[in-house]
């Protein structure tokens, strides 16, 4: 009736439940939402709802290839980055090969290889669970067709340098696919910053995925993008389904990418607010990961703080679906305001 290895596949586990709570603070949410313009254009299209979008996206591509400084033909679409993951692990793995990733990241990765039948190597973290280059070399086989990890990560917030990406990407096969997802890219500190998107005209093997779910607060809208070359572009293209995108999400993202002050205040905002976020946490004599660097923080913790906090109506991600023991939890940094209710709310359980 269906592919035997599909039987034994967890769920997906993700960081909204249904229950009833007053605060998320669980998905990496940007709960400022998006720019009141692009409220309003939503409202405003919402009578086209109808038809169906233009399925080249063509428009769209435009936009995101000059805002990336790309050509047209090195940009791919997808609902949300995860379809983007989808149809590139159907289209490069089997089961004969392997992919490689980090050790307790980002979960979706493992389920799309084992449905694919592909062999899932998770490379060892090195030091506070970093992102180890010199591990996940040591990880690739012979039968690895994709190597993949997300930087910021997901959930520590850790971060690669150039210098690692390019060591892998000198070490792996060309017909290798090297998928860098950079969902929390714009939370990195300028110091800290580096535009992986230049290594796209040296590398042809290499895809940079990123999304609109998190800063530009649209994950409910669904919509993702990466940036490959052209030879990467022809195949996805061909297995990619029509109408991928919705009207709304091939609409509003082009508004969304003009609302640079709107974005730019609330990015600000949400990277001090991270940083208070983390001291207030430590006075409280929890451990916290400084290090990290996406809308969250990733902490240690007293056992059934998730539990306890949702007796309060605050919901934050245990991360025990991603491999860590139950002390180690992930918090979204919200607005201003939900952030000093947490703090407020964790100080009376903790003391």
């Amino acid at each position: 009736m269906y592919l035997r290895n599909l039987a034994k596949i967890p769920n997906y586990v993700s960081g909204t439940k249904d229950v009833s709570c007053k605060l998320r603070l669980s998905s990496n949410e940007n709960n400022y939402g998006p720019s009141p313009k692009v409220r309003e254009l939503i409202r405003k299209i919402s009578k086209d709802a109808y038809k169906y979008p233009n399925s080249s996206y063509f428009s769209l591509k435009e936009i995101l290839s000059d805002h990336n400084k790309v050509s047209v033909d090195n940009i791919i679409l997808g609902n949300g980055s995860d379809e983007i993951f989808l149809y590139l692990f159907f289209i490069f793995l089997d089961e004969n090969s392997s992919i490689v990733t980090l050790e307790k990241t980002f979960t979706y990765y493992k389920i799309l290889a084992s449905i694919v039948g592909a062999e899932v190597i998770e490379a060892r973290r090195g030091k506070n669970f970093s992102i180890s280059c010199e591990n996940i070399l040591s990880s690739i086989r012979p039968s690895t067709k994709i190597v993949v990890f997300p930087s910021p990560d997901n959930p520590t917030g850790v971060i690669t340098n150039r210098e690692c990406l390019e060591k892998i990407l000198g070490s792996i096969s060309p017909n290798t696919l090297f998928i860098l997802d950079e969902a929390y890219f714009q939370f990195v500190p300028e110091d800290k910053y580096w535009n992986s998107i230049e290594l796209i005209n040296k590398y042809d093997n290499l895809v940079v995925t990123r999304t609109f779910s998190k800063l530009y607060g649209l994950a409910g809208v669904r919509i993702g993008y990466g940036v490959c070359s052209s030879s990467i572009t022809k195949i996805y293209e061909k297995v990619r389904m029509p109408f991928n995108l919705s009207l709304f999400a091939s609409e509003v993202v082009k508004q969304a990418l003009l609302d640079n002050e709107y974005y730019s205040r609330v990015l600000r905002q949400i990277v001090n607010d991270r940083e208070k976020m983390k001291k207030s946490l430590k006075k409280l004599g929890i451990w916290v990961l400084e290090e990290s660097y996406g809308n969250f923080v990733f902490i240690r913790g007293p056992q059934k703080l998730d539990e306890k906090l949702l007796n309060h109506g605050i919901l934050i991600r245990n991360l025990k679906s991603f491999g860590y023991d139950e002390t180690f939890y992930r918090i979204t940094v919200g607005t201003t305001n939900q952030n000093k209710i947490l703090i407020k709310t964790i100080s009376k359980i903790v003391c």
